[in-house]
């Protein structure tokens, strides 16, 4: 991982599939698990730490603020 960049190895690895998974298996894997990911220039897939929280629904969102008005 480079700053909040998770690259293919990575992964690869975080799908468990094992250390000969192919592209393809690595991009169903992703896409089962929702998450949002986009190709390099090198024949991988590469995502955010953000894109991967988000996948696991854990988000920094601030909570809606509710009020008389608002529900009205």
């Amino acid at each position: 991982m480079i700053g909040g960049i998770i690259e293919y190895d990575d992964l690869r690895k975080l799908s468990r599939l094992g250390e000969r998974a192919q592209l393809a298996s690595v991009e169903r894997w992703a896409k089962r698990v929702g998450i949002r990911y986009q190709y390099d220039g090198r024949g991988g897939i590469w995502t955010t730490l953000d894109a991967l929280n988000a996948a696991l629904g854990v988000t920094h969102e601030p909570e809606p603020e509710y009020s008389v008005e608002r529900v009205v």
